[in-house]
């Protein structure tokens, strides 16, 4: 089970507000991309994208909760946003809160171009992980911000990997109509557990001693958040970061 997070680290209901108008324009672009995509409502009535306005009207809002079910890709489960709902969000982040400087698990996956990624092997660089999904608007809003960063870091020691629960098939379907520059591992679900990765998309970083150093779930300010990061720890010890 999976959750689409569009609330994440938001600090007061004026940016939730803001948020939630944003998010709702990326997922207009994203549900006219990916007409196949079908909405079910708490009441198990399921409704294409172009009745999501009134629904949303009729809730009085345009906060809502975005769901996956893994076994049913083309089908997202909406629902209001509650208090109850952003408080569990809160217990989400602390989750991947207790993963902050300790060490990254490991792994050993391929990305799209038939490269072979083992993170142990990365030590002496910065990692910066994205989990994410093609059906989840929240990854795709992030996207040019994640973009910018890889644009960023050219040339230097710091590896980007979008470690997606799709196939390959999938990722480059998605591809065909969105650009996302980070080194795309498909099939990459498995290693979720053991980052705490419960809602998507989910953003880390790990420092060249293989020690992770930042988590956020959501997309809020994720390149400024990332960019300090990686600033700190560097200037903490400018020869090893």
């Amino acid at each position: 089970m999976f959750y689409d997070d569009i609330f994440a680290e938001k600090k007061d209901m004026k940016n939730i507000m803001i948020a939630a108008c944003l998010v709702f324009q990326v997922l207009a672009v994203f549900a006219q991309q990916n007409d196949h995509i079908r909405y079910q409502l708490p009441d198990g009535k399921v409704v294409t994208y172009d009745k999501l306005d009134s629904v949303l009207k009729a809730w009085g809002s345009k906060q809502f909760r975005m769901k996956h079910e893994d076994d049913q890709p083309n089908l997202v489960l909406i629902s209001p946003m509650t208090k109850t709902v952003v408080e569990q969000l809160d217990g989400d982040q602390a989750e991947l809160n207790k993963l902050l400087n300790q060490p990254a698990p490991d792994f050993s996956l391929t990305d799209l171009a038939g490269k072979k990624w083992t993170l142990s092997a990365l030590k002496g660089k910065t990692v910066v992980l994205n989990f994410w999904f093609v059906a989840c608007s929240g990854c795709v809003a992030e996207m040019p911000h994640l973009n910018d960063l890889v644009k960023s870091y050219q040339g230097q020691d710091v590896v980007f990997l979008g470690l997606a629960l799709d196939d390959a098939k999938d990722i480059k379907g998605f591809l065909a109509q969105h650009k996302f520059t980070y080194h795309l591992i498909p099939k990459a679900g498995a290693i979720s557990k053991p980052y705490h990765v419960n809602l998507y998309p989910s953003s880390f970083v790990i420092d060249s001693k293989g020690i992770i150093r930042f988590a956020q779930l959501g997309g809020d300010q994720i390149q400024q958040h990332i960019k300090n990061t990686i600033k700190g720890f560097t200037q903490a010890n400018p020869t090893k970061s």
